[in-house]
């Protein structure tokens, strides 16, 4: 029996490898995360905060099981019928171990998965995902930084990054709400000047706090870009609100993105998590209006395919990356994993790699470097 790929046994079982030797180029993440235990580290406020936006952003999960008996319950015990985050019910949501959270319903306590059951403790330090990244084969990791993963969170990538300066790549945390205010914008240029943090990560999310009245597009925030150009940082972009209608909320941020980008079309940014949100992708695909921001010249996007599709190597993502890159260039492009999440639910952190390194054969060598990794390598200034 013979294959059309190079296997490999390296000790511990058999791996796919690449069937010709090829220039090494660094690969770097342009999505993953190091962090504390949630709703530690960082004070009672920050911790109150964590928990109700992990409590929002989860309001999509409908797989949960009684805690008395284990019985499993597919409901969306979590969302609710409104878009004010103040509107929440009081399910005493909480953290528990491995990767589980607890909350209590009509006196019925309920758990769920919504991290890898290899988490432990809820935390991931930045030891545990540089093994994870020597396994998967991964040099550096750009780390994003949404609130979810704690406050402060800008000195914790800084000890990280001195300790280990050539595997993170920080995103500096703000509060966006209040990004044009004194105390924000100082702190997001200590982040910068001082932490060492190389861009910024702005998620609309926190919009939920204000009732989403603030617009990416505010005339107020004119002081935060004016900054983020004098800092020459990029700014990577998380454009869910995750509305009860998706879809609207949604194609609502690109609208906003792209009158952003008519005044500020010279700051490179990145659009995150795949620029589609996995929870619609499948009903509206990538509009025309993401591939206009696209066709920008400093806008570009990570692609997240692994999210979207539950069979490795992901054909169909395969498919519409093979489109994307017909209409907007491989130069858009950076690959992210989203570990330690995707460990989780999606698949191992090699094969969210492996699925362009060993496949996308539609893809030459060098097209695979830049999307791997020489594309993020360009916008940081990183060589070798």
């Amino acid at each position: 029996m013979t294959t059309e790929r190079k296997m490999e046994f390296f000790g511990g079982g058999w791996r796919q490898v690449d069937s010709e030797e090829k220039e090494k180029s660094p690969v770097i993440d342009a999505h993953s995360h190091i962090f504390r235990r949630f709703a530690t580290g960082s004070g009672a406020a920050s911790a109150a905060l964590t928990l109700k936006l992990w409590q929002y952003h989860l309001r999509d999960f409908t797989d949960f099981w009684r805690k008395e008996d284990g019985a499993r319950v597919k409901e969306p015990l979590l969302d609710f019928p409104s878009d004010d985050i103040n509107a929440m019910p009081d399910l005493n949501f909480r953290f528990g171990r491995y990767g589980q959270a607890e909350l209590t319903v009509d006196g019925v306590d309920y758990v769920m998965q919504f991290y890898p059951p290899a988490l432990e403790n809820l935390e991931a330090t930045p030891e545990r995902m540089i093994a994870e990244m020597e396994v998967a084969g991964v040099d550096r990791g750009i780390l994003q930084s949404d609130h979810v993963y704690g406050a402060n969170i800008n000195e914790y990538y800084a000890e990280a990054m001195r300790r280990y300066p050539d595997r993170f790549i920080a995103l500096a945390q703000i509060r966006e709400t209040e990004g044009h205010e004194a105390e924000e914008l100082a702190r997001l240029e200590h982040a910068v000047t001082e932490l060492g943090c190389k861009g910024l990560y702005f998620s609309v999310e926190l919009f939920a706090l204000r009732g989403y009245v603030d617009r990416i597009d505010d005339a107020k925030f004119e002081p935060l870009w004016q900054l983020v150009r004098r800092l020459g940082i990029p700014i990577f972009w998380y454009i869910d609100a995750r509305k009860q209608d998706r879809v609207a909320g949604f194609k609502e941020r690109v609208g906003e993105l792209s009158r952003w980008a008519d005044a500020h079309d010279d700051i490179p940014s990145v659009i995150t998590h795949g620029l589609v949100p996995a929870a619609i992708i499948h009903e509206i695909g990538i509009p025309d209006e993401v591939v206009a921001l696209l066709k920008r010249p400093h806008m570009n996007a990570e692609i997240l395919m692994q999210a979207k599709w539950p069979e490795y190597p992901y054909g169909d993502g395969q498919e519409m990356l093979k489109w994307l890159i017909d209409e907007v260039g491989v130069e858009k492009l950076m690959w992210g994993s989203d570990m330690p999440y995707s460990g989780g639910f999606w698949c191992t952190y090699k094969q969210s790699v492996d699925y362009i390194r060993l496949h996308c054969d539609f893809l030459t060598t060098a097209e695979k470097n830049l999307i791997l990794g020489g594309n993020a390598a360009r916008m940081f200034d990183i060589s070798g």
